[in-house]
């Protein structure tokens, strides 16, 4: 069996997933077999701290590699099942911690206008905002989901969701980049359109990383 190759989708991937599966806040992937050519769907409805997961895919493997890399962007998550109710991962759930918007350390620069403007389209309740936070130096550090973090605060939500994660120590040297850059909170982040936001900050981080 050859090993699947998961793919987080995109909103312009209307080929292979619904406009509204793109747009309600789940989180979609597809599985390429490499092997035959094969393309398997995959698409996580979030309920909270649950999530349902219906798929085309047959093989056990696939659904597995699919539910990791789901993880790695939503641990908040504690429960998956299939469309039929039976368990397909679960975990201790997290501790979940309600602080104010305002006092979230960024650790990137920029929002993509367009991924703003869709998470905004399903965004509904701060109850649906779930963000990863690393406390140091008594900062709590957004590890991910800062379209989310700006989302809710152009919605006017006060307070999310945030959960201890871990991140490597490169975490430090982006909200350095950020203090440098005067951004504090969520509301100092500028946002982009796709052209300049892959030129500025997917360009920085290639070029970060690449000196590693």
């Amino acid at each position: 069996m050859s090993t699947p190759t998961i793919t987080r989708a995109t909103p312009t991937n209307t080929d292979i997933f619904t406009p509204q599966q793109l747009q309600n806040g789940a989180c979609c992937f597809f599985s390429e077999d490499t092997k035959s050519n094969k393309k398997s769907t995959y698409f996580f409805e979030i309920r909270g701290q649950t999530a349902v997961l219906s798929t085309s895919a047959t093989e056990k493997t696939f659904i597995q590699a699919a539910i990791q890399e789901f993880l790695l962007y939503s641990n908040f998550i504690h429960k998956i099942c299939d469309v039929q109710g039976n368990v397909l991962m679960q975990k201790p759930p997290q501790k979940l911690q309600l602080v104010e918007i305002s006092k979230i350390q960024p650790s990137q620069f920029y929002i993509s206008q367009q991924k703003l403007a869709d998470c905004q389209n399903w965004l509904v309740s701060e109850k649906a905002v779930y963000i990863p936070i690393m406390g140091r130096g008594g900062k709590l550090i957004a590890l991910d989901g800062h379209t989310r973090l700006k989302a809710a605060a152009n919605l006017g939500f006060a307070k999310i969701f945030v959960y201890e994660d871990f991140s490597e120590d490169y975490i430090l040297d982006f909200v350095a980049a950020c203090e440098n850059r005067h951004i504090y909170s969520v509301f100092d982040m500028t946002v982009l359109n796709g052209e300049e936001y892959n030129l500025k900050w997917l360009k920085y981080c290639a070029e970060y990383f690449s000196g590693l």
